[in-house]
């Protein structure tokens, strides 16, 4: 029997990469079933069709997560966060999602997303230093 080593891949790492992904998918598909994943890319635009900012939805089995929200400083404490976190949950519990959950760091918007009905389930301190990182998760109403 040969013995197995570790390897940091460099020149092949794209096609590397593509190889794991599928393994796993094909892993979870197996063990729980189809995954049903879309990606949601919601943008927010100025007048002139400017990006002033947006959110990446990923949908999969009965769950979204919400994989970036940012918005340019023209276009916030205006409601617009507001608003694309209430597209994605309304997106989310129409194709069937019970939960939609996120992360974020102390100095990004760990309080804006509380007040929007999301709990804090975890989170870890030290990186960045002196700051620390959020999970949250929000229970979606049927709808």
């Amino acid at each position: 029997m040969s013995e197995e080593r570790i390897v940091a891949e460099r020149s092949n790492a794209r096609a590397v990469s593509r190889k794991l992904w599928n393994g796993l998918i094909r892993y979870n598909r197996r063990t729980a079933g189809p995954f049903r994943y879309t990606r949601t890319v919601l943008s927010v635009r100025g007048d002139k069709g400017h990006l002033l900012g947006g959110l990446i939805l990923q949908s999969y089995w009965k769950e979204s997560y919400v994989e970036l929200l940012w918005l340019s400083g023209k276009a916030r404490r205006r409601g617009t966060g507001r608003r694309l976190i209430e597209e994605a949950e309304r997106r989310a519990r129409r194709r069937g999602s019970l939960l939609i959950h996120l992360n974020t760091y102390s100095f990004q918007a760990p309080g804006f997303y509380e007040k929007l009905g999301f709990k804090r389930v975890g989170g870890m301190s030290g990186s960045p230093p002196g700051e620390s990182r959020h999970f949250y998760v929000k229970r979606l109403p049927a709808g």
